[in-house]
């Protein structure tokens, strides 16, 4: 090792001091900084959200709602990335965060979030879907996410190809004809047949594995930690999608891409089940079949898929009233309010049974929607998602690809399945 010695040591002596002070003036300006406009004896926050997740109207209203508090709303893209990038630093973590469907990732840094029970949350549990209060409460009991929208699903299904295909076309009459979904899969070769393999009733396997996941109470883990992706349960939801496969009435058409919009569009696609916030992706992705399409209640029974939630983080200073805020955002008069602007189905039990949720939907012929999913969304099992859901379900879902579109065996690919869920969860 070279030491420094005689001049080479005083500059280095020099350096360090002036490296030193400057740090110390550094984060005396970054004080002052953080202070600067809250001496105005106002309680400042900030909330980090992504686009469309709260609406912007109410998020503008808190400030009026609550004089004494300076909200500082902050929209964030690559919305995840930043959040685990800001809490892994310790540094700059907002007061009050948005949290997706995948807050079971949150559970294993639960101490980084308040309790919000004991700021006052069980005071208003009863006002909220009891299954997804339940989402939002780690497995030693700590509620770190305040419940926002939710996504129950429900069948989207063409009624001029069902009736092609000899199939009712009103809502209860097909709610009542394909309860299961076996009968959902008979009818699809009904349309198969009918339409000289030109529609499928399905958009692809990983859609009926999927939502079959969403109706279940047991999935990938219980509360214990312990997998049970192996068992029963989730090989039938497996043998279900193969069994449609197999009966070869889907389209291999995969979600979130041009040929998936051209596939609703064209009539290649006939049905497919869905969360309620795939009516505005429909809309969006076939404009020209408005009035073509119906919504039933879903084979199988109901579930859902997504939804989200408001959490307070440790580094929050004023966590009652960050309570408040977030109480006062996702109230049920304000949900009510987000479904209007954004189309963010309610967890608020008043919210579910307002008027303004009724109205009739031009696109889906007239129908008011509101007639399924506000019964689905009660109806949705209560169960337990997992940190580590996400290792287990890519695996299953990227196999059932490998099936569906390069012919690979059934059984293999279960195997091999569960092998790379395994090697996952060791990492």
């Amino acid at each position: 090792m070279i030491h420094a010695s005689g001049p080479a040591l005083r500059r280095r002596k020099v350096w360090l001091n002036t490296f030193f002070c400057l740090l110390a003036l550094l984060s005396t300006a970054m004080g002052l900084a953080a202070c600067a406009g809250s001496d105005d004896g106002k309680i400042h926050l900030t909330l980090w959200y992504w686009n469309r997740s709260i609406s912007d109207n109410l998020i503008a209203q808190v400030n009026k709602q609550f004089p004494n508090i300076v909200l500082d709303a902050q929209k964030i893209t690559d919305y995840d990335n930043k959040v685990r990038t800001s809490m892994a630093a310790h540094s700059g973590v907002p007061d009050i965060m948005g949290i997706n469907s995948n807050i079971s990732t949150y559970f294993p840094d639960e101490d980084q979030f308040f309790d919000l029970n004991s700021l006052g949350a069980n005071d208003v549990q009863s006002q909220y879907l009891a299954w997804k209060w339940n989402l939002g409460i780690a497995p030693d009991g700590k509620m770190i996410g305040f419940p926002m929208d939710t996504g129950p699903t429900a069948l989207f299904y063409r009624t001029d190809l069902f009736e092609k295909a000899g199939l009712p076309t009103d809502p209860q009459q097909v709610s009542a004809q394909l309860k299961t979904w076996d009968d959902y899969i008979n009818a699809g070769a009904k349309l198969k047949q009918a339409t000289n393999n030109k529609s499928f009733m399905f958009d692809n396997i990983g859609t009926v594995y999927g939502q079959m996941l969403g109706q279940s109470a047991k999935q990938y883990f219980d509360k214990s930690g312990t997998y049970l992706g192996d068992q029963s349960h989730i090989k039938a939801m497996w043998d279900e999608a193969i069994k449609t496969y197999k009966a070869g009435v889907d389209g291999k058409v995969p979600m979130w891409g041009t040929s998936w919009n051209q596939g609703v569009s064209n009539g290649y696609i006939a049905s497919f089940v869905g969360a309620v916030w795939m009516k505005q992706v429909l809309q969006d992705a076939a404009p020209d079949t408005k009035g073509k399409w119906r919504i039933a209640r879903a084979p199988g029974g109901d579930g859902n898929s997504g939804g989200s939630f408001l959490a307070i983080t440790k580094y929050c200073q004023h966590p009652k009233e960050a309570f408040e805020v977030i109480k006062w955002l996702q109230s049920p008069t304000n949900q009510v309010a987000g479904y209007k602007d954004l189309q963010l189905y309610p967890s608020a039990l008043d919210s579910l049974n307002d008027p303004a949720l009724h109205q009739k939907e031009d696109f889906y012929g007239g129908e008011d929607t509101q007639d399924v999913f506000g019964v689905a969304v009660k109806n949705v099992p209560s169960f337990y998602s997992g940190p580590y859901d996400g290792i287990a379900g890519t695996a299953i879902t990227d196999q059932l690809s490998l099936v569906e579109y390069q012919g690979k065996n059934p059984d293999q690919a279960w195997n091999d399945a569960q092998a790379a869920t395994q090697r996952g969860l060791l990492r």
